[in-house]
Parts: structure tokens; C-alpha cells; sequence
């Protein structure tokens, strides 16, 4: 039996189109199989988009609920190596960092103190990291750059950011700091990083042994 195109009840399709899906016993035309492709390839573009959303959502769900009446107004600052401080509230920093998490709820001396003392971050980079707890934005520039997030994220568990961070860093990788790249990745735990140094490598290994090979060659240091 056919209808419209579509072999049911066991029969075959005699145009040899290539568009079977014998599984089914359907077959379909060629112009339907190109829109069902172009769909295909449109989820496809759409599906990491909707993961990263998914992503921020959960980020920003998080918090730690138990100190929300005591914590009405702004009860931490973090200083920086320039001594400017930035103001956050301990529930929203201790609900997106495992690290703060234990420092505000253990005997430590920045839960008496509600001074978070950070001698290797500027107040820009510090500042950058408690809109990002809010709001799970962040704007890379000179002075808050792609790197000194990585490794402020790194250092207090801020796995949203750090994986925003090594998104950013793979995204700019080419042949003068693949190398930089690589390192930072091995240095932070940066798996993500690490496996867009490796594919760019993959994708590029011709250019990138050409280049190095004239480097060494050049190089009168080399016997």
C-alpha cells in the first residue's frame, strides 16, 4: 500500500531514492528528508545554547538558606591586593562556592571577622566575581581578563564561572598561545581547556610543526 509517498504494510519503495527507512517500512521524498535534516541540524545548533541556559538557571537556584534573616545587609568583603574592598552577603557566596561555603560555616577566622583577605586578585577581578554569583554574567577586558578568572574560580570552587572562563579561553585559541593555554589548563584542572588545546592541536598539527620547525632552526643556540 502507498500513500502519499509513505510504503506501509510491508510493501517496498521501487524508487531507490536512498531516503528509505526500512526499519519502518516508510519512505520518504527528497525535498521532506532535506527538511527534516535542516531541523535536525538546527536542534543540533540550538542544544548548547539551551545547556548553557540550563547551567545559569542552577547557578543562580543556588544559595544557602540558613543564614538569610541574619544576612539582610551585605556581611563579607573581600580586599583584594589594591586594599579596595567589595561587598557580597556570605548566603549568596557560600550557596555558589564549596570553599566559602565551609569558610563562613567553620571556625575560621573569616567567618569572626567577615574579611575575606585575597593578596593575589585586584578589586576588579574580585568585584567581577561577586556580580558573577548574582547574576551569572561576566564581561572580559583587559583588567579582568579570561585567565585571572580561571584561576580566582579555581582557587574558591565556582564551577559555573570556571567553566564560563575555559568556554572564553578555548573559543581565542590560535598558534601563539596554545602553548600559555595548555599550562593553564594543567594548572586550574581546566578539562574542558584541555580538550580545545588537544582538538586544536589535531586540527592544526601541519602549520603548527612547520612554525616550530623554523623557530628551532633559527634558533643559535641549536647545534
Amino acid at each position: 500500500m502507498s500513500l502519499n509517498g509513505l510504503y506501509l504494510n510491508g510493501a517496498s519503495c521501487k524508487a531507490n531514492c536512498g531516503c528509505c527507512r526500512m526499519a519502518n517500512k516508510i519512505c520518504i521524498d527528497s525535498s521532506t528528508a532535506a527538511a527534516l535534516s535542516k531541523k535536525e541540524k538546527r536542534l543540533e545548533e540550538v542544544e548548547p545554547t539551551l545547556e548553557r541556559l540550563v547551567k545559569r538557571v542552577r547557578f543562580l537556584q543556588a544559595y544557602e538558606p540558613a543564614p538569610l534573616v541574619e544576612s539582610s545587609a551585605r556581611d563579607v568583603s573581600f580586599v583584594g591586593f589594591d586594599q579596595v574592598p567589595v561587598y557580597a552577603h556570605r548566603f549568596i557566596m557560600a550557596g555558589k562556592s564549596t570553599v566559602f561555603q565551609r569558610m563562613f560555616h567553620c571556625d575560621m577566622k573569616e567567618k569572626e571577622s567577615g574579611t575575606v583577605v585575597v593578596n593575589d586578585a585586584s578589586s576588579a577581578v574580585l568585584r567581577s566575581m561577586v556580580k558573577f554569583c548574582y547574576t551569572a554574567e561576566i564581561e572580559f577586558t583587559e583588567d579582568v581578563s579570561a585567565e585571572e578568572m580561571l584561576k580566582i574560580s579555581h582557587k574558591y570552587d565556582i564551577r559555573h564561572l570556571k567553566e564560563v572562563c575555559e568556554e572564553e579561553l578555548s573559543k581565542s585559541l590560535n598558534g601563539s598561545n596554545f602553548c600559555k593555554r595548555l599550562k593553564l589548563a594543567h594548572m586550574y584542572d581546566g578539562k574542558e581547556l584541555d580538550s580545545a588545546v588537544a582538538k586544536f592541536l589535531q586540527a592544526n598539527f601541519t602549520d603548527l610543526y612547520k612554525k616550530v620547525s623554523e623557530s628551532l632552526c633559527r634558533d643559535p643556540n641549536l647545534e
